[in-house]
């Protein structure tokens, strides 16, 4: 596979750097969010850490795709290639993050 040369303009440049300096800001803002825990009550009820939360881009394929928690066994569906790790009734008592399985707080 080869990608047609185009060539760039000052504008194309100025288009990247732009780009850029918005995804800078936008971690920035992500990390802020995750070093206050600014939505708590909304992370804890969807059962996540605070990683998975505020940082991990969650990308996956759209996919029905059965798991299996890691902690008893229990088939998972999914609705992506982006699996949960523990099924909600073990994430609930145990205090984990559905998505990765560490420790919610």
């Amino acid at each position: 596979m080869e990608e047609n040369f185009i060539k760039w303009t000052d504008k194309d440049i100025k288009f990247r750097t732009d780009s850029n300096k918005l995804k800078y800001q936008y971690t920035k803002d992500q990390i802020q969010a995750y070093e206050l825990d600014i939505e708590k009550e909304n992370r804890k009820k969807s059962m996540e850490c605070r990683y998975c939360y505020y940082i991990k881009n969650i990308c996956g394929f759209s996919a029905m795709v059965i798991s299996y928690c890691g902690i008893c066994k229990e088939p998972i569906l999914n609705n992506s290639s982006d699996i949960n790790k523990v099924c909600d009734k073990c994430a609930g008592s145990k205090g984990l993050c559905i998505r990765c399985g560490g420790d919610i707080d």
